[in-house]
């Protein structure tokens, strides 16, 4: 009994003490702000706290096509950097071998050894750390894992997994697929330092910079002195509002395809440049829209800033002549059957300035010719708009309709101002306007003289294809809020005239427009006459004129170099898709019509005009239509053979192997650029027996790929795509072999 009150007594001292220890430390903690056994001054950590915030980004709204696919859209990309100082602790923290790094680098990189060495060398100057340029930025994930996926190997008995001192920064980028698509207009997004977010640069990356950038969040909190958050503070948090969706009235299919073929016919005709907008004719929506040189919005390999659908001003020839017809036959003056001797219109003037024909000479004042300088005979007028003759233009404007009334229709079709479209008033060019002599009037009549830019050429041919009513083109369809699936903007139809109830006023009499577009049927029909049957697609329904116009330079027309364009619309008696075409090459006569014909059928086919299949293109097959795709070249120098055909399986892409051996060293398009469905992949083995491809149908650029790669001598003939080869596929080839092909 005793000893239990001594073990009971013992307990009691033991609480006692503990509590007392208690209450002298809960003391000391509030007199003097340390606490006893962990020595933390938590007076000082109190007074040095702070109030910390957090940014939470907000995420960029998504540029999309009419059909909701993603076309611009915010994503994690690399920078990759090299650690050079051998200060740095940790086994194989720096770059220890670097001509074994750059050697591995290169080909994922898209860069050279020596490239890398220049970087790699700065450890002799002792850098701490460096970037290796410009193609070290960027990186795509898979490039990423594919330098982390290298084996050091210091020695043949030593393998160590990933590169030493090859490190990678994260950042956000604005990655765009494919890469070309309409890109002087859609524009891209850099990161700006000074903004912290992303910021449209140019196009509509540009122009819907505050509807697309969203709202950042923020996070606020009390931290210690130490940076953690004290306890027992709040948190407050305000969420990030991520941008609105931009919806384009573009289809990503007639994109794609109108790309390919602005691609091929720069490629088969050497152009200098080619370019095209497909467009819904009642509603004003363009559903394509490109031109050519172009860049890629991932790479910004960009030779011009230039839009030429809105920017570039040109002198388009014949394509002008319908609104001359049109004008003509609205003021009541067009006798269609009455005839025109054609060949040469020989100018003289009268005594008060007027232009008028004359029998000759020519010498004095100059002459109009029809194309090639040669003429039909006696024509009638109406054969004169399906031939496309200059002299039935010049004789419109001099006999039946004053120049003064056909351009004051010229200002009504809205030609040498802009179009209005929104987001384009700073930059849309008005074109050149020259009505200074009597010359320089009749010539406007086709297409010379005055320069004109292809949006003034769509909104002014609606007028034609729509009963007279004009429509203004537009490219954004609506802006959505993608937490609430609210439209916050819509685009809509606009028309150029209207009455005070807002209902379109036309500028062209319905009877007008028809009779417009039966000649201008008949320009695509008529395999003797008309200008366009090269255009002609069996089964489709469609009008058209083509131009071909003369380029000045320096204040003179040159002789090799012409714009050979088109517009087209179908169906022939009511369009609905209009498209006009253009490139400037000195192949202005025997150019493939393909190009256009494929990129035109994949637009019907998207507005379900008729059920006609997109054709076989020659250089490019686009009979893949709607399935069009664009790949990244990956890499496959370094690698098997075997190996090459399993990456290239995952892409609807044309493979040339070239050679007979199981290792791949060197490769067409290089690693990380882009390729298009059907286009071709070169594949060059260590093998050093070669056999003659089957090159029908290949661009001049294919054939010449192959020759520098293979080394073979090929001597090419002619301008467009392959037609002939002297020897059969499958012949086994020599650098001695003769070999010869003929392009047309």
């Amino acid at each position: 009994m005793k000893r239990s009150n001594l073990r009971i007594a013992g307990i009691f001292t033991v609480i006692a003490v503990l509590s007392l220890v208690v209450v002298i430390n809960v003391f000391v903690v509030t007199i003097g702000g340390v606490h006893m056994r962990s020595g933390t001054n938590i007076l000082a950590s109190k007074e040095g706290s702070q109030e910390r915030q957090e940014t939470l980004p907000a995420r960029r709204g998504y540029i999309r096509d009419r059909n909701g696919s993603i076309i611009a859209q915010d994503q994690d990309t690399y920078t990759i950097k090299a650690v050079l100082s051998k200060d740095r602790t940790g086994a194989y923290a720096y770059v220890d071998n670097k001509e074994f790094t750059a050697a591995a680098l290169a080909p994922i990189l898209g860069m050279s050894e020596e490239e890398i060495m220049n970087y790699l060398n700065l450890q002799d100057q002792g850098v701490y750390e460096t970037l290796l340029g410009e193609k070290g930025k960027g990186l795509t994930i898979e490039q990423k894992e594919a330098i982390e996926a290298i084996e050091y190997t210091p020695d043949p008995n030593k393998k160590y997994p990933g590169l030493p001192g090859i490190e990678f920064d994260k950042t956000t980028t604005r990655f765009y697929s494919p890469g070309k698509f309409a890109s002087n207009l859609l524009g891209f997004a850099n990161y700006d330092e000074e903004q912290q977010r992303i910021v449209g640069q140019i196009g509509i990356e540009a122009f819907q910079d505050a509807v697309l950038k969203g709202s950042d969040g923020l996070v606020t909190y009390q931290k210690d002195a130490l940076g953690y958050k004290l306890p027992g503070t709040e948190k407050t948090e305000k969420a990030a509002v991520n941008g609105n969706d931009v919806y384009l009235t573009l289809d990503k299919d007639v994109q794609s395809a109108l790309e390919v073929a602005l691609q091929s016919t720069m490629e088969a005709n050497g152009a200098e440049r080619a370019w095209g907008v497909i467009m819904e004719v009642e509603t004003g929506k363009i559903l394509a829209w490109a031109g050519y040189p172009t860049f890629d919005l991932n790479k910004r390999n960009i030779e011009s800033y230039v839009d030429l659908p809105s920017m570039y001003v040109f002198e388009p020839g014949s394509v002008m002549k319908p609104f001359a017809y049109a004008a003509a036959m609205d003021a009541g003056v067009y006798k269609g059957d009455d005839t025109v001797f054609t060949g040469r219109f020989c100018i003289a003037y009268d005594e008060n300035g007027g232009l008028y024909r004359t029998s000759g000479p020519c010498e004095e004042n100059g002459n109009i010719n029809d194309a090639e300088r040669a003429g039909w005979g006696t024509i009638s007028f109406d054969d004169g708009l399906i031939r496309s003759s200059n002299t039935c233009i010049a004789t419109l404007l001099t006999d039946y309709l004053s120049t003064d009334v056909f351009w004051d229709y010229l200002d009504k079709f809205g030609f040498f101002k802009q179009t209005g479209i929104e987001g384009l008033s700073q930059s849309e060019e008005f074109g050149i306007k020259n009505d200074k002599t009597p010359l320089d009037r009749v010539a406007a009549g086709f297409g010379q003289g005055s320069a004109v830019t292809t949006l003034q050429l769509m909104q002014a041919y609606t007028a034609i294809f729509n009963d007279g009513i004009m429509v203004r083109p537009y490219y954004i369809d609506k802006i959505v809020n993608p937490n609430t699936n609210e439209i916050i903007e819509s685009g809509k139809t606009q028309y150029v005239y209207t009455d005070e109830q807002g209902q379109p006023v036309p500028v062209l009499k319905k009877e007008t427009t028809e009779k417009i577009l039966k000649l201008m049927e008949q320009i695509v029909e008529d395999p003797e006459k008309g200008t366009a049957h090269k255009y002609k697609i069996d089964g489709v329904s469609m009008v058209a004129k083509t131009g071909t116009g003369e380029i000045a330079k320096d204040g003179s027309y040159g002789d090799t170099v012409y714009t050979s364009s088109i517009m087209a619309a179908s169906p022939a008696d009511d369009p609905k898709i209009m498209m006009y075409y253009a490139f400037e090459s000195s192949n202005y006569l025997y150019y493939s019509a393909d190009y256009f014909k494929n990129a035109f059928m994949t637009a019907l086919d998207a507005a379900s005009i008729n059920n006609a299949q997109p054709l076989k293109a020659v250089a490019y097959d686009n009979s893949y239509g709607s399935t069009y795709q664009e790949y990244t070249m990956p890499t496959l120098v370094n690698h098997t053979l075997q190996y090459a055909n399993w990456k290239l399986d995952e892409m609807d892409v044309d493979r040339i192997i070239i050679g007979d051996g199981n290792q791949v060293v060197s490769q067409y398009p290089k690693m990380g650029t882009t390729i298009g469905t059907k286009q071709h992949a070169f594949v060059k083995t260590d093998g050093i027996n070669y056999t003659m491809p089957d090159m029908t149908g290949w661009a001049y650029k294919d054939v010449q790929i192959f020759k520098e790669l293979s080394g073979m001598s090929i001597e090419m003939t002619g301008q467009g795509v392959v037609v002939w080869q002297n020897l059969d596929a499958g012949t086994s080839i020599f650098a001695d072999t003769e070999i010869k092909v003929t392009l047309d």
